[in-house]
């Protein structure tokens, strides 16, 4: 599966199956909605994608990022430093923002509503 590949996931890891096509799923319906298409054309394969790689990245960020526990206090004075975890809050909207930010590649494929 590309999108593995692209979000550096192993091949073999089935855990994580069930937010891909969540992802994958979400993602295409906002494409066909946008669009006003039934189906994705097979030239929009990669959009999507990239497309499904940000709305992942993004919805699900700590399984990508490894980063340093956060300061919670310094203390100058014979040099004094507490380290704790800050839980960061990522709001994820709906996949229509994502794909509104990828208009320029989908502008060709939308279809007049009657």
């Amino acid at each position: 599966m590309k999108l593995k590949k692209l979000l550096t996931i192993p091949q073999d890891d089935v855990s994580k199956d069930g937010q891909l096509l969540f992802a994958l799923e979400t993602i295409i319906q906002a494409i066909k909605t946008y669009c006003n298409i039934p189906e994705i054309p097979s030239e929009l394969n990669n959009v999507v994608l990239q497309i499904v790689e940000d709305y992942y990245r993004t919805k699900y960020p700590t399984e990508f990022e490894q980063t340093a526990p956060a300061v919670t206090s310094i203390k100058r004075g014979d040099v004094t430093t507490a380290f704790g975890s800050a839980k960061a809050t990522v709001t994820v909207g709906s996949g229509a923002a994502f794909v509104r930010n990828y208009a320029a590649q989908l502008q060709a494929f939308r279809r007049l509503r009657w």
